[in-house]
């Protein structure tokens, strides 16, 4: 049974996760206590305003995209007003020209030295060069059958073996379904209806929701096997095959190192431009082009530069689990292991071992956390 008066929460982790499952516990009673190794709240989504007044995203650009009734953004409407942002991607060629990114009608007309007169002469082209008539197994199969194998060579598949630093042929499908391929010329990263940035940036947004009398901060503090037995229950952030001591094995991450350039040439031509080449490279971002970036000041601007590398380059920051069919057995064996701990619930892309965008973090970890209140209250009501 819970006691209201003298039981606390463990929280391992001050993302968007974790963060959420504090706030939803503290304004139903309970106390807690969040704990984050780094010195700094808002997890992977922190944001700051440096000297020139660019507000950058310190582990690269998080964009918000969702349905304009969304649960998630409903609830993070309460700590934060938004100013609209949609966002544009360019693919930098070979020949120095830049293209859209999704492929859209522009991309094609631009690699192929084609003019279409509408949408539907842009499909028709399109079903030719793709193989419409396979089933994709796989993320390079999705590639070959949604753009064709030119387009894929070109966009996607060195991209994506730079980012994930496997074949895309090892990679489950899902990877390579999070972006659209259009035939019109809609020339933005995401179809969704609602998209937007926090006004004052992430990191005020998670201040303000962390700001409850019942949540007691700790950073600079890492989580310590044993830490959870001192509390009544305990939601952790951090990876389930350390926490299990890799029984199964390794569940296998990618990390980026960012490389932060101050360069004095024109604007990007989009806010984000991605590689095409062989360099280490996948993309660059341009801070001051995001529009709650205010009042840029400076003659220099900064340009982030990313270059995927493996976990044991960059111990600690775990980015992007690699999902393929070995590594969802091997969670499979941690998360069967992880129910029969009736204290603790693993949260958060490590925990869950899933790469999540924000608002479906949010509405994962609203779900979560509703349903152990749930089973507390009526434990506590026998």
């Amino acid at each position: 049974m819970y006691n209201f008066e003298r039981d606390k929460i463990l929280i391992v982790g001050a993302g968007l996760a974790g963060s959420t499952i504090a706030r939803i516990l503290a304004e139903n009673s309970f106390k807690v206590v969040l704990i984050d190794k780094r010195n700094h709240l808002a997890g992977n989504v922190f944001d700051f305003v440096n000297q020139n007044n660019e507000r950058i995203h310190k582990y690269g650009p998080h964009l918000l995209h969702c349905r304009n009734n969304s649960i998630g953004l409903n609830f993070l409407s309460r700590f934060t007003e938004w100013v609209k942002y949609e966002h544009k991607v360019r693919a930098l060629l070979n020949d120095g020209r830049t293209t859209p990114l999704p492929v859209n009608k522009l991309t094609i007309e631009d690699i192929f030295g084609k003019s279409f007169d509408n949408e539907k002469a842009t499909k028709k082209f399109l079903d030719n060069i793709r193989n419409k008539d396979l089933i994709p197994k796989n993320t390079d199969e999705l590639f070959e059958s949604t753009v064709g194998n030119r387009l894929a060579d070109i966009f996607f598949r060195p991209y994506t073996k730079k980012m994930w630093g496997v074949d895309p042929k090892q990679l489950s499908i899902s990877i390579g379904a999070r972006l659209p391929v259009r035939t019109n010329e809609d020339c933005r990263y995401f179809n969704d209806e609602f998209q937007a940035l926090p006004k004052f940036g992430y990191t005020e947004m998670v201040k303000k929701m962390l700001n409850h009398k019942n949540i007691e901060i700790n950073l600079n503090t890492p989580f310590s096997k044993g830490m959870e037995l001192k509390f009544f229950h305990s939601f952790l952030s951090v990876p389930i095959d350390e926490y299990f001591k890799f029984k199964f094995g390794n569940l296998p991450y990618r990390s980026i190192l960012f490389e932060d350039r101050f360069e004095k040439d024109d604007d990007l031509e989009a806010p984000v431009i991605n590689f095409t080449d062989d360099s280490p490279y996948t993309r660059k971002t341009q801070w001051n082009l995001l529009s709650n970036s205010y009042d840029f000041k400076g003659n220099l601007k900064t340009i982030t530069y990313e270059k995927p590398c493996s976990i044991e380059a960059n111990p600690g920051e775990y980015y992007y689990p690699v999902q393929t069919k070995n590594s969802k057995e091997i969670f499979g064996l941690y998360d069967n292991l992880s129910k029969k701990q009736n204290s603790i619930t693993f949260i958060g892309r490590t925990g869950l071992f899933k790469y999540i965008d924000m608002i479906p973090a949010v509405e994962i970890h609203i779900r979560i956390v509703n349903k152990f209140i749930k089973n507390v209250n009526n434990f506590n009501l026998k």
